[in-house]
């Protein structure tokens, strides 16, 4: 067919011809060029390395998991041990060092204070108490025995310096530890001493005296 009869100059045909569809100037079949292929081989590479960082995640917590059970196992077998107080095994618990104002140690060896109140309570281990005087005398000049503390409604004697107002719940004090006997030391135990060689820091209220106190100085050696 001539180009004339489509009303075309004789040149066009080689734009015609340049135009042509690829389908009819290709002599086999077009390939496939789409990445559908190219994503099916990759697709597994990139899974397994995706992958990858949540493996050694999950391997990374489960050591963690693993060491901290280790840790409870071994931390709950261990007990933690009851720490002593210092000196705890060295004092007396029959002897008390108390401290005490001058005016009350002369009135009780006086005989007319007859018990020793205080708002808290001793033990009824305690037999004896080591009464340190505060300043100016600051040493134990006496030592007082005794027994239970009694409780107001106990003491039942009026001849006692405060014995009634105790009775009567009068006091602060709710316990009166009774005079049951006195010795006065021959030499005072003075702080300095108390310390180097009894290992015994003045008391606030009172602590209990060291058994070396108890075996060193006797009741013997001193005056009733």
């Amino acid at each position: 067919m001539g180009s004339e009869e489509f009303g075309m100059a004789p040149n066009s045909l080689r734009y015609e011809v340049s135009f042509v569809p690829a389908e009819r100037s290709v002599k086999g079949p077009l390939r496939q060029t789409t990445l559908f292929g190219f994503g099916q081989r990759s697709l597994p590479k990139l899974a397994k390395a995706a992958t990858e960082p949540e493996s050694a995640a999950s391997a990374s917590s489960s050591a963690s998991k693993s060491a901290s059970n280790i840790r409870r196992v071994h931390g709950s077998g261990s007990k933690k041990k009851r720490k002593s107080k210092a000196g705890d095994e060295d004092r007396a618990e029959t002897d008390v060092v108390l401290s005490i104002k001058p005016e009350f140690t002369k009135l009780i060896s006086e005989r007319k204070k007859k018990h020793e109140y205080r708002k808290y309570g001793l033990k009824d281990s305690v037999v004896r108490l080591w009464l340190y005087e505060t300043p100016p005398t600051s040493a134990i000049t006496y030592v007082m025995q005794t027994t239970r503390p009694k409780v107001p409604g106990e003491v039942n004697d009026s001849t006692g310096i405060g014995n009634d107002d105790f009775d009567a719940g009068l006091k602060q004090s709710k316990y009166g530890c009774p005079v049951t006997g006195l010795y006065r030391l021959k030499t005072p135990l003075t702080t300095p001493e108390l310390k180097e060689r009894f290992e015994i820091a003045v008391p606030q209220g009172w602590r209990y005296a060291t058994k070396r106190l108890v075996e060193e100085v006797m009741l013997e050696d001193m005056e009733k």
